[in-house]
């Protein structure tokens, strides 16, 4: 499970959303500077990024499907004066944003939809 924090709303917005094990890890990784001696997929990913001269301008998490709790996501990479939009998962665009520095945004539209949730039951 990862949480989003909201970093302009008084008070913030949290979103949570569960994700893989491997990608927690991976962020998990990244957070405390953690190197492995090999490469893995995010790491490659993010060097393969650079080599081609592109960057990951953002992240947006711009839509869920409230019938089973699915996000989606699209990773925004510039290379020169050209914008790619990458369809992608948000646990994997997370773990690059993270990794890379790129600011991570989600939509109004998905903040509603959370917002019109029953709340969950006090534990």
């Amino acid at each position: 499970m990862i949480q989003l924090e909201e970093v302009i709303g008084d008070p913030p917005r949290i979103l949570t959303m569960m994700i893989g094990l491997q990608e927690a890890k991976e962020i998990s990784r990244t957070v405390q500077a953690i190197k492995l001696p090999r490469l893995l997929t995010h790491t490659l990913f993010a060097q393969t990024i650079g080599k081609l001269g592109g960057t990951i301008e953002e992240v947006e998490i711009r839509e869920i499907d409230m019938t089973d709790s699915t996000y989606f996501a699209t990773l925004r990479v510039r290379q020169g004066d050209q914008l790619h939009e990458l369809d992608a998962r948000p646990s994997d665009c997370i773990a690059l944003a993270q990794k890379l520095g790129a600011r991570i945004y989600v939509r109004d539209e998905v903040w509603q939809k959370l917002q019109d949730l029953p709340p969950l039951p006090d534990a």
